[in-house]
């Protein structure tokens, strides 16, 4: 018998955005069923126990309910879920993975996306592109400079973080063979880093070696604002910051005044505030490049093809490759932390 699965959630945009011909072509493969939300005025509050009962999966993403031990009691056949889109936490808890329903989360996609930004950052900041390039109409290019770049061979790249994007990234970054690859992460081993030419540092040591620094860490209680006003001081003077991953892995004011001096530099792609205020700081600055949080969007619509695939090794008995266990779950970012 074929599998019904519910994609749980309120917005109707969200159906063309991740459903497509591809997810129609493994449920019939696959033989399941996913019903989609049909009208967006009688879904902004849906009475979601109404109907859970007669599915054995969830597909949920932003602004899905958060599925507790206590909400999946009202669906005692659901037995996975997946997640379109990156951290689970915005709709698990802990007792979520006590109820012994499996989860899994399409972040590995995302993940792929947001390195690839990743690595442009890194390209344009080593290149120092916005130097000397013409970008903008009437712009020329500055002859005078164009000299003015690093060459990536003796480059160190760090990479604060051991996720999915650290691991797409340095896949990225091997071939291009910078200078050095520099991992912080307690969940890195050696074994695996020594496949992409990286070695593990502390944080310390990260800060104060890397030209370019990568913030790809989730957020939790030991990463909250870690770095700070200290943290920015060990940077190299000319170091560039990346932050593709949580705003507040950052100390913002302490960022914004060190960017003030002009001894380091930032591309950025996510802010305490979004969408950032036309008056902040840091659209006035020359050494710092801003993107509107969109490094993780290419992709979506590979996200629901890959829960599908997800659900059907679940089903057949396989191993799901993007499986969230509670352990990693207490690690990962935590949309509401406020310390």
């Amino acid at each position: 018998m074929g599998k019904k699965i519910l994609f749980m959630t309120a917005r109707q945009a969200y159906v063309p955005m991740f459903w497509n011909e591809t997810c129609e072509s493994k449920c019939r493969e696959y033989g399941f069923t996913v019903d989609l939300p049909s009208r967006e005025g009688d879904l902004d509050s849906p009475d979601w126990s109404a109907v859970l009962s007669g599915y054995d999966g969830l597909i949920t993403t932003w602004g899905s309910p958060v599925c507790t031990g206590d909400f999946l009691k009202q669906a005692p056949n659901v037995k996975v879920i997946g997640h379109c889109a990156g951290s689970a936490v915005a709709v698990t808890d802990a007792t979520t993975y006590d109820s012994g329903v499996k989860v899994t989360t399409a972040n590995p996609v995302m993940a792929e996306a947001v390195a690839e930004w990743s690595l442009m950052a890194t390209l344009v900041l080593q290149r120092n592109l916005t130097g000397y390039a013409h970008l903008r109409k009437n712009e020329q290019p500055d002859w005078k400079d164009n000299f003015n770049m690093a060459d990536l061979k003796h480059q160190t790249v760090g990479l604060w973080g051991m996720g999915d994007t650290t691991r797409h990234l340095m896949r990225f970054l091997a071939p291009l063979r910078p200078g050095r690859i520099l991992v912080c992460s307690k969940h890195a081993s050696g074994s695996e880093l020594a496949q992409y030419g990286a070695v593990k540092v502390p944080l310390e040591e990260l800060l104060r070696e890397s030209d370019i620094f990568h913030c790809l860490v989730g957020v939790n209680r030991e990463t909250y604002r870690r770095i700070g006003r200290s943290e920015l001081a060990m940077m190299k003077t000319g170091a560039a910051l990346v932050n593709g991953g949580r705003a507040r892995l950052l100390d913002n004011d302490a960022l914004i005044d060190e960017l003030k001096t002009g001894r380091i530099r930032a591309f950025l792609d996510v802010f305490e505030s979004e969408p950032l205020e036309a008056d902040s700081p840091l659209v006035t600055m020359d050494n710092v490049i801003l993107t509107p949080h969109n490094a993780g969007f290419p992709g979506r619509d590979r996200f629901m093809p890959f829960l599908l695939d997800e659900f059907n090794r679940f089903f057949t008995g396989g191993q799901m490759v993007s499986e969230i266990s509670k352990a990693r779950f207490e690690t990962m970012t935590h949309p509401g932390l406020r310390l």
